[in-house]
């Protein structure tokens, strides 16, 4: 039996609590809203928490004196292309929920500036340590908007993230892209690449930051930490335009936390209009990850994906 009910998590003030005994979440009311908190029941977070609120930007130039956007930690909704500072909307007000017999819907207040306004839907399943998640986003302006639907889990230090390169035959044409961002090094050590898969390992003594992005046709992508892993499935769009010359999923690490992020296909939508993104996670319990050779991802996968 799935159980709702509101809590308050340290200084992330009231919280909505949804538990069917095998898995829980924990998502935030007063502010975001923010999935701060998801582990197996009896077990550690595997998000990221920042309680000193020590990473922030300030957005006061945009949004009005004083704003400052707050990671806060935890699972959020943006929208890509990421653009600085319209994409890092001060989202530090109370959000409206309504629950359902296995879920709630979350609905935060409209972005100024950008006109968008996100929903996210959280069903979890009874018996199982299943959750989809449902992101949307609507253009509330007169002028139309083209972007991404971009959910990026952010997840405790630690863990090492898994991802499955494409192995579709595409003949004389190319299967897969590996895309780079500027900062990132090749021969950094936190990253390993083999033939079917590429490993990104969160380092709290990292100098520097690491991305890549992904043509994930697979759709599946994990993180493994404190003796749990959790995957991330979202359907790949064969021959869809995805942001940031092609990624579907994108993975993020720096001294402090490591992201997940997946993306919905490019669109453009009028007033009225909205994207539509979903996520199925799914936890298991009693996973860790050590060996990154070919062998050992592969069976790692074989359970995971």
């Amino acid at each position: 039996m799935i159980s709702i009910k509101e809590a308050v998590y340290k200084n992330y003030g009231k919280c909505l609590v949804i538990s069917n005994g095998i898995m829980e979440v924990m998502v935030t009311i007063d502010i975001g809203p923010r999935i701060i908190k998801c582990n197996i029941c009896g077990k550690e977070n595997m998000m990221f928490e920042d309680v000193e609120r020590n990473f922030f930007e300030d957005v006061s130039e945009l949004f009005g004196a004083d704003k400052k956007w707050y990671i806060y930690g935890g699972h959020r909704v943006w929208m890509s292309p990421e653009s600085f500072p319209v994409t890092y909307y001060p989202d530090n007000d109370k959000v409206v929920y309504r629950t359902f017999a296995n879920g709630a819907e979350f609905t935060p207040a409209i972005q100024a500036v950008s006109g968008i306004q996100v929903t996210v839907k959280l069903e979890m399943a009874e018996n199982e340590p299943k959750l989809k998640l449902t992101h949307k986003i609507t253009n509330t302006k007169k002028e139309p908007v083209t972007g991404s639907l971009w959910c990026l889990s952010v997840m405790a230090p630690g863990g090492t993230a898994l991802v499955a390169q494409p192995t579709e035959d595409t003949g004389l044409l190319a299967n897969r892209s590996l895309i780079i961002w500027p900062y990132t090094r090749m021969t950094d050590k936190r990253m390993t690449i083999t033939d079917k898969y590429i490993t990104v390992s969160q380092d709290k003594d990292a100098d520097t930051k690491l991305k890549i992005g992904f043509n994930n046709t697979k759709g599946k992508a994990a993180y493994i930490n404190k003796d749990q892993a959790l995957v991330k499935y979202s359907e790949y769009q064969h021959g869809a335009s995805y942001p940031d010359n092609g990624c579907s999923v994108e993975i993020f690490t720096n001294a402090l936390f490591e992201e997940v992020e997946t993306l919905s296909p490019l669109k453009t939508i009028a007033r009225g209009e909205s994207i539509i993104h979903t996520e199925e996670w799914t936890m298991f319990d009693g996973v860790q990850i050590s060996d990154k050779t070919e062998e050992a991802l592969e069976e790692l996968a074989n359970k995971l994906f």
